[in-house]
């Protein structure tokens, strides 16, 4: 009996094709087969939200390999990942291919790992496609698409084509735009640490921070109270112990991984990105060749948010903990940990698929990310199922009385792993004993014990204001929020890096000038739609949709019920009431304009502008904002016409006018001070500079940006006589100083478009010398000047030093002004 099996990649139809019989055709489907037309926005809303589905343009050769493969089958099994996506892309599947072939069976097969025991397991409980899965599947995209279609258009009009806006990402991008903020108006507190040497009977040393004054907590603000503390407890009494505690603590193992605290660990760990991380593991999961004509998934599913485990993998780890480390590393009973509410109890946590493959045993047939990713998954399984670490916490006090009448509390602690447990297979398997503060010295000391004051140091410190956003804590932070889920995570990150809305320095997300200014404008005009709190309700309802509490249809027709009036709003934001409208039209009346003028391919005509406009408003009594900014515009071009209507015109209307005339005359000096044509050729001996450039391949979706195509764009304008805009002669500076390295005569490009050395990034081999030199020599400053206080910001030349060394160590350039103030500061410390 001919049976096909169809997946969605090549590398699992090859892993399953050596664990099963000849009996299966086992076919790729390549991802989705079908989804929503690229460049239109199918949904019809009026029909109950009713998509239009098309063959993606990659799949229409892959279908017709499935068709020609599903003729001949008498059963076909649809085996697509266990999630959202892996049931919309088999009940696509199965919509495709029932016509084909009327008599086949169709069986939807899920498992969690893919080995020969799981792949049978799952064909012998076969079952139907859950309908539930692929509503919630399907109203995430049109909902996805409906924001996206509807809100970017939104963006275009500030920002132009190329800016988008998108329901979960813009969600995020709120979240570091905000964090930003919050450091920016952050003020530095200035703060002061005490610590002391003591020495024991002994002669032991003891290294203790001051903990209380008078029973209070230390808060001190000043140097000078800082020199008051240092004189009195060093002209106090003698230091006493006054307690010394043992206290036993216990540690439990952390649960394994989900898909999110794996992205986070591997972030901080492994500094992988979460798209890194999930390219990684599913490789892991898909399949490995292990030689022999043996292949394996060696996790199991990595996209999940559950901590369950199978019964059976706790045995065998139990089996193998037991052989390996002794029995009394295992718990009384197996470990098991509460998921949260949402997650789904049918899915596993993220794990190995064989608890005997160890790291070491699979070194040599995988690569190094991918060993370093499954190092860490199986660690923390295997943690996760060993008994608990116990621990004794030695806390040691000492009183000082110091001469100020003031009693001084001094605290000391130390940590000692009495039974590892699962610290060991993490090579944690004593206390980190700091020489200053063994347990055992602190053990030996008794109540009443008198100590010899060493040293007594004090340090003056700035708080610090909250930090960036790693790609670790914003997934963290996402997740606590309840904004996207599992396999959304990594595409949030990096769509919004793609879209260049967030960069990323030194492991840091930190908003760009883009994207302040896109975050602002969404929350300006849809503060409802982009709120954090909406974006985690919805992802509630489309939890609830699965569930089958909800019908995705009611579900949408809720949404959009809601968004409606907020994108009207939106629309109309700006908008000037009807009467002030209709003023400002009547003031054209009797205008002399000028006359029509052609300006390469187009027709500057102000009189059929105005006409436009008054019959659209005539028919609609209303006005965009858009238009509105336009007339003003005009009427500031034709002000010496206007000087008596505007002076009777309403104070508010005036000062519009007054606004726009400022901004006409703003225009008209910039454009005086653009660089000149040159009069060799006008600006074609500057684009012919870009002929060797090659530009990045375009990313489908309709609001990728073509950067090739910008260009040609802007060459085309300038060939045929139309002179660039400011803005289009900006985005030209950028691209020249993109792509310096790919130029023809570069200073030639930079001297015409009056681009600054300032705006060039440093990369001559020679500033490269300079700049290590400066730095070897600085690295000798062992007394750098207190920071300086200015307002809001402080001054610390250390810790910007420190930054430079980082910045060049991770292999970026330093701009001009970093390398003068590198100069400056040497010039300071090295004279």
């Amino acid at each position: 009996m001919a049976k096909l099996l169809i997946v969605e990649s090549p590398t699992k139809a090859r892993t399953i094709g050596r664990m099963l019989n000849k009996d299966y055709d086992i076919v790729a489907s390549m991802g989705h087969v079908r989804d929503l037309p690229e460049h239109d926005f199918g949904i019809d809303i009026e029909n109950s939200f009713a998509p239009l589905y098309v063959d993606t343009p990659r799949s229409r050769p892959v279908v017709k390999n499935l068709k020609e493969s599903a003729k001949k089958a008498d059963e076909i099994y649809l085996a697509t990942d266990p999630d959202r996506e892996g049931e919309a892309i088999a009940w696509h599947l199965k919509n495709i291919l029932a016509n084909v072939n009327k008599k086949a069976p169709f069986h939807r097969v899920t498992f969690h790992e893919i080995t020969r025991q799981a792949i049978e397991n799952a064909i012998d409980a076969k079952g139907e496609i859950n309908i539930n899965l692929v509503d919630a599947q399907q109203a995430r995209r049109i909902l996805d698409r409906i924001v996206g279609y509807q809100v970017s258009p939104l963006l275009w009009r500030k920002l132009g084509k190329g800016s988008s806006a998108g329901r979960v990402q813009s969600a995020a991008l709120r979240l570091i735009v905000e964090r930003e903020r919050e450091i920016m108006a952050f003020t530095p507190e200035e703060y002061w640490n005490f610590t002391a040497l003591f020495a024991s009977p002994g002669n032991d040393k003891i290294k203790s921070k001051l903990f209380k004054i008078n029973h209070k907590d230390v808060d001190v603000a000043s140097a000078d109270d800082a020199d008051k503390i240092e004189y009195a407890v060093k002209n106090g009494s003698m230091p006493q112990v006054t307690s010394v505690t043992v206290q036993e603590r216990k540690r439990n193992p952390y649960p394994p991984f989900t898909t999110s605290t794996l992205q986070q660990a591997a972030n901080q760990l492994l500094h992988y990105s979460a798209t890194s991380t999930m390219r990684y593991a599913q490789q892991l999961y898909e399949g490995i060749d292990l030689g022999n004509g043996n292949s394996a998934g060696l996790i199991t599913y990595m996209r999940t948010d559950s901590v369950t485990i199978a019964k059976e993998a706790q045995i065998a780890a139990a089996d193998f903990i037991g052989s390996t480390y002794g029995k009394e590393y295992l718990p009384e009973k197996f470990n098991s940990y509460k998921n949260k509410a949402a997650a789904q109890e049918a899915h596993e946590a993220i794990r190995p698929t064989d608890v005997r493959r160890t790291p070491e045993s699979l070194a040599a047939v995988l690569d190094g990310p991918q060993l370093k990713l499954y190092t860490l998954i199986w660690k923390r399984f295997v943690a996760s199922q060993m008994a608990q670490a116990k621990q004794e916490l030695v806390t040691a006090d000492v009183i000082v009385n110091g001469s100020d009448q003031k009693q001084y509390q001094f605290r000391t602690t130390a940590t000692l792993t009495v039974f590892p447990g699962f610290l060991t297979v993490f090579g944690d398997n004593t206390a980190q004993e700091k020489e200053d503060c063994r347990p055992a010295v602190l053990r030996s000391l008794h109540q009443g014990d008198l100590l010899t004051m060493k040293e007594f140091n004090k340090e003056q410190k700035f708080t610090e204001p909250p930090p960036r956003f790693t790609e670790a804590s914003l997934i963290k932070l996402l997740e606590e929020n309840g904004i996207g889920r599992p396999s959304t995570y990594a595409t949030i990150i990096r769509t919004i890096q793609d879209r260049s809305y967030v960069s990323k320095e030194q492991n840091k997300l930190l908003p760009t000038e883009l994207g302040f200014t896109v975050n602002d404008f969404l929350v300006e005009k849809l503060p409802e739609l982009f709120n954090i709190g909406f974006t985690a309700q919805m992802e509630q309802k489309l939890d609830d949709v699965e569930a089958g509490s909800v019908h995705w249809v009611n579900m949408m027709a809720d949404f959009y019920n809601r968004f409606s009036p907020w994108l009207a709003a939106a629309k109309d934001s700006g908008a000037p009431e009807t009467n002030k409208a209709q003023t400002l039209l009547s003031i054209f009346n009797g205008i002399k304009f000028e006359e029509k003028q052609k300006v390469g391919r187009r027709i500057f005509d102000d009189a059929a502008f105005i006409d436009s406009i008054r019959e659209k408003f005539n028919s609609s009594a209303k006005m965009s904002e858009k238009q509105y900014l336009a007339l003003l515009t005009m009427a500031a071009k034709y002000a010496d016409q206007l000087t008596a209507k505007i002076s009777s015109l309403p104070l508010e209307l005036q000062e519009d006018l007054k606004q726009a005339a400022d901004r006409l005359r703003e225009k008209k000096e910039a454009e005086s001070q653009r660089p000149p044509i040159p009069e060799d050729g006008g600006y074609a001996p500057v684009f012919n500079a870009f002929d060797s450039v090659v530009f990045p391949e375009v990313k489908s979706g309709r609001f990728a940006f073509d950067e090739g195509k910008f260009f040609k764009s802007l060459k085309r304008q300038a060939l045929s006589g139309k002179v660039l805009s400011e803005k289009q002669l900006n985005a030209l500076k950028k691209m020249a100083v993109k792509y310096r390295d790919q130029l023809k005569n570069p200073e030639d490009v930079f001297k015409a478009l009056q681009i600054d050395s300032a705006e060039i990034p440093e990369s001559s081999i020679s500033n490269t010398e300079k700049i290590q030199d400066l730095l070897k020599k600085l690295s000798t400053v062992t007394q750098w000047t207190i920071p300086e206080k200015k307002g809001r910001f402080v001054f610390d030349e250390k810790k910007f030093y420190q930054s430079i060394v980082r910045q060049v160590s991770d292999g970026k350039s330093l701009s001009a002004k970093q390398i003068a103030a590198l100069e400056k500061l040497a010039a300071k410390y090295l004279s």
